[in-house]
């Protein structure tokens, strides 16, 4: 049995040997930098630890300017899944942008091109 190569096959090669170079030159494309997802159990719990650190002094498990509480739980974070969201957000823009990458690759190339010489 005989293989001959046919466009779309080189297309497919040459796309996804190019993609590596193009996601380290272009990682804001592909990688999400947002800032970190906080839930609300997590910004409350940080509201009250700073309102004890500035307010709570000279009380009994306090010495001035730090606060230790014995029964406060050993975590300083909430047991949440407050960066998951941001972490399956980064991947599934990275899969989605690699996709479409493989199947649009010149006008991903000609759009690089344009911002790079626009800026």
């Amino acid at each position: 049995m005989k293989y001959t190569f046919e466009m779309q096959h080189m297309y497919f090669f040459i796309t996804t040997a190019i993609l590596p170079f193009f996601r380290l030159k272009h990682q804001s494309w592909f990688i999400s930098d947002g800032e970190p997802v906080v839930s609300y159990k997590q910004k409350a719990l940080d509201l009250h630890h700073q309102d004890l650190a500035q307010n709570h002094k000279d009380r009994k498990w306090t010495s001035n300017g730090v606060y230790t509480n014995p029964f406060e739980y050993t975590s300083v974070d909430t047991m949440s899944h407050d960066n998951m969201s941001e972490w399956l957000y980064s991947i599934a823009k990275s899969v989605i942008m690699s996709i479409l990458f493989i199947f649009f690759g010149p006008i991903f190339i000609v759009i690089g091109i344009y911002v790079k010489y626009k800026s």
